[in-house]
């Protein structure tokens, strides 16, 4: 980790908010385009089958078990989340989670006539960003070692979110037979508890809120592997997607890129600035979180349960792929600022 802090420290937002117009954009392209470049040679790796698909799921087990949490878990226990003061922030990004997920649904389900299970994956779909791969490596490029604290922050919040969703999904699975909602809140435990990441995070978040001293072997140990995670992750990213079914589902497709793309970013906005009036910090992190593509647990649900399996892939895909300029433009246009 301390080499990946070591090597965006020069992308820290003070120093981009001093400098000129053309410089400022080289600095915002220095910090944006490697990890897109990172995401398009997996890519490439999947079309062109350099990389078999039964690697590339190697590779993502890699990535999610073995190498993200460690990182994850060192950040959060060396890092006393009760003491960031910043809780009326996550509050604030969960209301425009919400928000943003509840007009997709509806939105999905007047359109396109979706039953409560489809309407559940295009909400999804609309507010859930790809936090660990693309958020959280963009973050640290853009601020150094402080872009990670917000992106951790909103990790926490997936807890909550795929609760929510995971009972959804198991409730429209279930029926009306009996137990079913029981079976639901059981699936939902049980899925959480099964997450490399989420319980990563939450044991690190833990561990600094107790107060405990990371050892110096663990510490060097996890962040040794830790290095590896961000661009393993960009770069499986890459080759998952070039594996992914993209036809059919157009309408809901397309609907999720725009919620997620545009419509999400511009509600936490005016939720965080306006509504909780957030520190502008923690407000354009929030933003750029936001503003950050499909995740790609998304599919991960869609092909568990069934639903909207097309959909969420080309979802992902055109919303992966738009997003070099979307994040771009809108770096541009809010630039980072000072602290």
């Amino acid at each position: 980790m301390g080499a990946v802090y070591a090597l965006t420290r020069r992308h820290d937002h003070r120093y981009m908010a001093r400098l000129p117009g053309s410089r400022r954009l080289d600095a915002i392209l220095n910090a944006v385009v490697p990890l897109f470049a990172v995401i398009f040679a997996g890519f490439i790796a999947g079309k062109t089958r350099v990389l078999a698909e039964e690697w590339v799921r190697g590779l993502n087990v890699f990535v999610f078990t073995f190498a993200m949490p460690p990182m994850l878990f060192r950040l959060m226990a060396t890092t006393d989340v009760t003491a960031i003061g910043e809780w009326s922030f996550v509050a604030g990004f969960f209301y425009s989670e919400v928000l943003v997920f509840t007009a997709g649904a509806v939105l999905g389900g007047l359109l396109f006539r979706q039953r409560f299970a489809e309407m559940t994956m295009q909400g999804f779909g609309s507010c859930f960003s790809n936090g660990v791969l693309l958020a959280l490596p963009l973050l640290i490029g853009l601020f150094g070692e402080k872009g990670a604290t917000p992106a951790v922050l909103l990790f926490t919040l997936d807890v909550l979110l795929f609760s929510i969703v995971t009972m959804m999904l198991e409730i429209a699975r279930s029926g009306d037979r009996p137990g079913g909602g029981w079976r639901a809140v059981r699936q939902s435990l049980r899925a959480m508890l099964k997450n490399p990441i989420l319980m990563s995070t939450l044991l690190g978040i833990l561990w600094g809120i107790a107060g405990l001293p990371l050892p110096d072997l663990v510490d060097k140990s996890f962040g040794f592997i830790g290095q590896a995670g961000p661009p393993s992750a960009l770069f499986a990213l890459g080759a998952t997607l070039a594996y992914r079914r993209v036809t059919g589902s157009v309408g809901p497709a397309a609907m999720m890129v725009i919620f997620k793309l545009f419509i999400h970013p511009a509600v936490t906005f005016v939720i965080l600035a306006y509504v909780v009036g957030a520190d502008p910090f923690w407000v354009q992190a929030a933003v750029i979180f936001a503003a950050c593509p499909v995740g790609a647990n998304v599919y991960v649900f869609a092909q568990h349960y069934g639903i909207s399996v097309t959909a969420a892939s080309a979802g992902i895909l055109a919303a992966t792929g738009l997003s070099l300029l979307t994040v771009t433009g809108l770096l541009i246009l809010y630039p980072p600022i000072g602290v």
